[in-house]
């Protein structure tokens, strides 16, 4: 489905919430001559979003006096539109071949405290039987019927194989369910997500409504409040998941990598 914008978007526009965010959402899948770093999706028309529709139309478009607006029926849109049309197979299928970068591996890693014997996560305590939350590696939990093999601990290669192959079925959903094409940051912030909240919960999300479609009716005003409403565990807002989600979102938006 093409993009449709409803009323105009920069310099002297409407300036509608979900107008400018589907434009600055547009912007961000061009390679833009001139144009440095991610422009921020948050549906706010700022300098930085009407400098880069006027990079856009100077270098894109060809216009010889740049306005800094986008219009419905404009020649602006129109191209804006169209090149995302015509690219979008190819970046999507940029899309289905990534996977989780070294630096979003390190992220995860590093908010993991490495155990190579058995512990119980629900006490932190080492354990030399089987408990229902018997966890070894980067947190992964062991089922009963592995007690056996993990019983005795690990080595930190064998860890780091674990939690390459627990992180696999993620990697696969984002895969799989997104339909859109995303950054490398894009990516890693989403399976990154997805590992903590579950690969039901993030298949049946508004985030992923919104990313694959900025138009879509969900209960959130954007992506962002979306992302961060995953704060909460049994109906309580917790600091730690909060600090997580902004953590999360500024891989996705901004390319920064920092620990919560």
């Amino acid at each position: 489905m093409l993009a449709r914008l409803n009323q105009s978007v920069g310099q002297g526009g409407f300036n509608i919430r979900n107008d400018v965010l589907l434009v600055q959402k547009l912007l961000n899948k061009h390679t833009i001559p001139g144009a440095s770093g991610v422009l921020r999706e948050d549906g706010i028309v700022g300098i930085k979003t009407i400098t880069r529709i006027e990079l856009f139309q100077k270098h894109i478009v060809k216009m010889i006096r740049a306005d800094g607006r986008i219009d419905p029926n404009g020649k602006s849109f129109k191209l804006l539109r169209e090149l995302k049309a015509n690219t979008s197979q190819v970046d999507l299928r940029l899309t289905k071949i990534l996977t989780l970068s070294s630096r979003g591996v390190s992220l995860l890693k590093s908010i993991e405290d490495l155990a190579l014997k058995p512990y119980d996560d629900q006490t932190g305590k080492d354990i030399t039987e089987w408990v229902k939350g018997a966890t070894i590696g980067y947190g992964h939990l062991i089922a009963s019927s592995d007690w056996d093999k993990y019983k005795n601990g690990i080595s930190e290669a064998a860890a780091s194989s674990l939690f390459n192959s627990d992180l696999r079925p993620f990697i696969q959903t984002v895969k799989n369910k997104v339909t859109t094409s995303l950054k490398q940051n894009e990516f890693d912030a989403l399976v990154i997500l997805a590992f903590n909240i579950g690969v039901f919960n993030f298949s049946t999300s508004s985030v992923l409504k919104l990313i694959n479609d900025p138009e879509a009716k969900t209960s959130y005003a954007n992506l962002e409040a979306a992302w961060k409403a995953w704060n909460k565990s049994q109906g309580k807002e917790i600091r730690g998941l909060k600090n997580r989600r902004q953590a999360e979102w500024d891989i996705y938006s901004k390319n920064i990598y920092k620990q919560w």
